[in-house]
This record gives C-alpha cells, structure tokens and sequence, in this order.
C-alpha cells in the first residue's frame, strides 16, 4: 500500500492513501484535490497495478514531473517525488498496523541422515555441473512440450508465494508430477553437509512424513560437485552401493543443488524404490531447468525475509536506542564500551505545561493513555526530520540531531520538527474537546552547540546519551518556555540565518549560568521551496486558530475548528511573547480538503491584511519581545 504526502502548499503535511484509481488535479471533485493555480484541473492519474503504483499524465497543461524530469506514464517507487504545477507529493510505503512477524516454522519436518554413509567410496553413476550446464541437446517434440509444460507449472506454482515455508510444498508436488516415478522428496537449505537444514519433506500417499532417511553420500557428492547427482541400483556406473543405500531401499535418486550463480543455498533430494524406472540423463536436463526457478524463488523469499527481519530488528532496538545508534547497531559500527566522543548538534526538550497539575485530576490509567496518545503524534514529527529520541522523562521528550553525525542543519531539522509538534498538538487537543478529556500546551527548548554522546552507565546497565553544557542550556531554556512557544539560544537563531523568523526575548537568567542567555521564541521558518512553516497562534471570534504556513504568494494556512467564523471576524494575534494584535479581516480563498491527521480541524487558505503577521515574518530584524518574563505566563490557556 501506498500513500502521497504532499510536500508544499497550501495542503502541505496532509497523507493521501491510494487505493485504486485515483485522479490528482486542481478540480474540487478529484479525489487527490491539488489547490495549485498550474495545477491542471485532472492532472495525474495513479493507479495500483499488481502491487506497482504507476503515474500517467492526463495530458495536463503544464506537464507531470518525476523526481523533476518530466514524464507521460510509468511506475512510483517510494521516495519518489512527483510536481504538478508548483506542488510536490513524495510516494511512501503505507506504515503498517502493528509489526506481527511470524518465524519460518518447521516443525513436523523430520528426517535424517545415515552417518555411516560417510566413509562410502562413491562414484555415482551420472552427474551434470550446475555451473557449467551443457547446451540443450536436440530433443523430441513431445519432450520439448513436457519440458516447457513443467517449467511453466513450476513457474505458476511459484509465482505468487513470498513466503518461504509456503514454497516448499508446491515445488515436491511440481517435481513429483513432473517426475511420476518418485517416491520421497527431500528439501534442504545450507551450502555443506554438515550445515544442511531439513526444511520439508513427503512420501507419496503417506499422511505422516516422520523418521524419514536421506543418504549422507548423495548430498555430500552433489554439494562437492555443484552437480546434479543421479544413482542408479544395478546401472553400469562404477557404483559402491553400501548397505546403508539398500536398507534404504533406495533404487535411483536424484540430487539437485539448488544455486543462484554460484551461490549454494540448499538441495532438492527425490528418490524411487522401483528400479525399473530410474532417473535418466534426460531427468537430469529438465531437473536443472526447473531448480533454476526453484532455487531463484528460495533465493528472493529469503531476502524478503531479511528485510523484514531487519525491519523488525531495527525496529525493536529504536524503541531502545536513537536511531542513528540503532542503524550503527545494524551495521555492526557501533561499540558497546563505556565512553564518549564530541560532536556539535542540536539538543531537544519538550515537555507538558502544568502536567502535575493536571495528572492529579486524572486516574494513572487515564494519564497512561492521554500521554500515550500525545506521544503518538509528537514522536513521528521527530523522527521524519532525522532526529533521535535520547528518552522520555515522564511527560518530557529530549531528543537530538546531528549525533553521531555531524550535520550542519541540525538546528533547521530540529525547529522543523518542534513547529510541527506544536500543530499537532492543536489536533490533539480539538480531538480531546470532543470527548470531554483534557487538553494540554506544550513548551519546547532547543540549543546548539558542542556535546559528548557515547554509552553511559555502569558495567551492567549502559545507556547511549548526550551530555553536556548544551544539554543543560536546552532543558533551561525548555523550563522557561511557555505555552505554544518554541525557545532556542543564539547558536541555534545563527544557525537558521535569514530561514528563521521570531522574536528575539529579553535576557533569559538561567541557574549555572553566570551571564544571561539571548534567545528566541521561533514562529516561521523558511524552507527550500521558499514558503514558511509556522506555529502561530491567534483568536478569531471566541475560537482559538494557529496559522501554519505562509505560501510563496503571500496567502497563508489557518488551522481552525469547523465552526469558525473567518469572515465575519477580526484575526487577533495572540502569541504570548508580543501584545495583541488585529491583523484585520481575512479573505477566505479556499476551503482546504479535509485531511484526517487533523483530526477535525479544517484548514482554509486565506489572505492576510497583515502580510508581516504583526511584524513575525518580517525580511528585517526579528522583532523584539517588550514584555519581561514575569509578565509572560508559561501556563496560559491551551486551544478553546
């Protein structure tokens, strides 16, 4: 499954699952609604095509765009990134509900092999290289038909199973239909004897399959070789048969290696007690033809299968580690000795304003849930900007960039996700009005600069952390955030350069700290295409709004409940650092689509009087807040 995250614009943020066909364009009755001027009106279709999601251009006005190269049809893989106009849609893997995983099993798979069978003199009687194969030969018509019958039944069989435990009995039931003379069929994976794995096996007409024996000799010989390796009882080959090949009551067997290249993965293993109809040079030809296609599915199910592997392992030590650290761990890069090394980044706190307080009102179990529920949209705003989470403390988050990569936009990645943060905490906190549970606000502080990040703690229990004067200076400047703000020092304001936009705060006194720190409270930040991400919050009417991005043209995205009134009403600035202020009436545009991370709140595309928003994204010097702190109440009301 796929999804189409749109990337700029006035829908900027919003998450579009495909499912089936569906039509992108500017037109209102499209089922992706594009709100771009040269956006045609049904642009683009996408369409599922046997698990592919494939693009075609509706012949738009403007032309369809992959990944900047323009283009009229063809299939999207993920991470690709499609224009239509000015918009951009980035194609993801839908994430999936839930990371269940179940373990190949092979239980009720038993059989053994003769031990004694290893000191035989073997010389089998036929054998054909799998890495060297012969040209075919000339053959009949008829045996040309039942070869090209049994690949084509093999490739039908196979050609829809991912899972390796779900191969193993469709390839014996293809060999024993293609091979009506055999009795057994044995499958094995390992590339030696001494390492094969007994992964399936039948018996023709037996319900039970157990305590089953294979030859030692024939696997070893087939492995040594890379060859197919035919036995036949009685034949003119210089032949030991052994007692243990008779006790068997093996009269002709047949052993394929089952190789990609030259990589071995296993062997398939079929034997007959009737000597009358042995395996023949023929057997062998189309054998080999049909364990190519064995050996291929085996050789992709079992990549799939480390993929998810890795999916769940990476997975499972990012609920642990960051997951930076996790992708060292996964790569074998990362040491587990106590100790540290120094890089500069961008260190995050946030917390819940007033949440013991709050919690005291609230049974454990209501806090449990609430908190989780919060963290659920809050960690994901970290983690798609490249962030690591250290840890949570209580109600608090710390989390970090640029570690233990240095990166030089670690400020830009961490105020990317703290404005996020903040609007979606507005619909966290609308979808708690719905349902009578609390509403919460959030303060956030961020600081840049030198740290040492390494494993820290005892000889039994480490933990990988950042420590440092710029991790006191963040959780400082956090604990004096107030609600709906965004704090960082001046390392992280120089950072930003002219993409930042806020207000510069008075001199914040902080404890450790001899002199006063300069800060800023963040509103905006420019971002590449040229539009402005932003967390500011404002008052229409009695309803409490957040305008959330300012487009290239100058119309901004205003977050708002269903009910508001934005016409009829004056837009008030309320951001706690500056004095209310009208920034007049609005000139709705647009309705916006509805999107359901929003939870319920719409949003409008609108045109301000105030194209400055009181003077916050002014091109100029950032404004400066006239209050002093005492005046500025960190606990002030959250969303109405």
């Amino acid at each position: 499954m796929f999804e189409l995250v749109f990337l700029n614009g006035a829908r900027a943020g919003a998450v579009i699952t495909v499912e089936g066909d569906m039509i992108a364009g500017r037109s209102p009755d499209c089922a992706i609604e594009v709100p771009d001027p040269n956006a045609s009106r049904h642009h683009v279709q996408v369409s599922l095509v046997d698990d592919k999601l494939m693009a075609k251009d509706l012949g738009s006005a403007n032309g369809a765009f992959l990944n900047e190269q323009r283009f009229g049809e063809g299939e999207l893989s993920t991470g690709d990134i499609i224009r239509l106009g000015e918009t951009r849609l980035r194609v993801q893997s839908k994430r999936p509900v839930g990371t269940g995983h179940t373990d190949s099993s092979l239980s009720g798979t038993s059989f053994r092999m003769r031990e004694e069978e290893i000191q035989e003199d073997l010389n089998m009687s036929m054998s054909m290289s799998m890495i060297d194969m012969p040209k075919p030969a000339s053959v009949s018509v008829s045996a040309a038909q039942q070869r090209l019958e049994a690949i084509m039944s093999v490739s039908e069989q196979l050609a829809n199973i991912a899972k390796l435990e779900d191969l193993y009995a469709p390839v014996i039931d293809s060999l024993f239909k293609i091979f009506p003379q055999s009795d057994r069929g044995f499958i094995m994976l390992g590339d030696e004897v001494e390492s094969l794995i007994p992964v399936f096996n039948h018996q023709r007409g037996q319900k039970s399959n157990e305590n089953l024996t294979v030859s030692r000799s024939l696997c070893h010989a087939a492995l040594d070789k890379k060859s197919i390796i035919v036995y036949q009882d009685g034949g003119d080959a210089d032949f030991d048969q052994g007692m243990s090949l008779i006790s068997l009551n093996i009269r002709s067997a047949m052993v394929v290696p089952l190789m990609v290249k030259d990589e071995v993965l296993g062997l398939v293993l079929i034997d007959t007690p009737d000597r009358r109809r042995s395996f023949t040079n023929d057997d062998m030809e189309l054998a080999a033809t049909v364990c190519v296609q064995v050996a291929i599915a085996i050789k992709n199910a079992l990549l799939f299968e480390q993929q998810e592997s890795d999916a769940i392992t990476r997975r499972n030590l990012m609920r642990f580690l960051p997951k930076p650290v996790a992708d060292q761990c996964l790569d074998g890069d990362v040491s587990i000795e106590l100790g540290g090394s120094s890089y500069q980044g961008t260190v995050f706190f946030s917390d819940v304003v007033g949440f013991t307080r709050m919690s005291e009102q609230l049974s454990p179990e209501e806090v449990i849930q609430m908190m989780n529920g919060y963290f659920d949209l809050m960690v994901p705003c970290i983690e798609t900007t490249g962030g690591a989470i250290d840890k949570f403390i209580g109600d608090a988050i710390m989390a970090f960039w640029g570690i233990p990569f240095n990166d030089d936009d670690s400020a830009f990645k961490g105020v990317t996700a703290a404005l996020n943060m903040q609007t979606a905490l507005a619909t966290f906190n609308y979808a708690q009005s719905q349902t009578d549970h609390p509403q919460i606000a959030m303060g956030i502080g961020l600081a840049t600069g030198p740290v040492v990040a390494g494993n820290i703690g005892s000889a039994d229990r480490v933990e990988y952390t950042v420590l440092g004067d710029t991790v006191n200076t963040a959780s400082r400047i956090e604990a004096t955030a107030c609600s709906d703000q965004i704090l960082v020092n001046q390392e992280t304001w120089n950072m930003l350069g002219e993409k930042g936009f806020g207000i510069a705060m008075p001199p914040l006194s902080v404890k450790n700290k001899a002199e006063p720190l300069n800060t800023y409270s963040i509103r905006g930040l420019k971002l590449d295409d040229g539009e402005i991400l932003m967390h500011v919050p404002v008052q229409i009417g009695t309803i409490r709004a957040f305008i959330v991005r300012c487009l290239s043209d100058k119309t901004f995205t205003v977050l708002h409940a269903p009910d508001c009134n934005l016409t009829d009403n004056e837009i008030i600035l309320t951001a706690v650092e500056v004095p209310e202020k009208s920034l007049g009436k609005c000139e709705v545009l647009s309705n916006l689509p509805e999107q359901e991370s929003d939870a319920g709140l719409r949003r409008s595309l609108v045109k301000l009087g105030d194209e400055t928003v009181g003077g916050i994204i002014s091109e100029k010097e950032p404004a400066y807040c006239d209050l002093d702190w005492q005046r500025m109440s960190r606990s002030s009301s959250v969303a109405k």
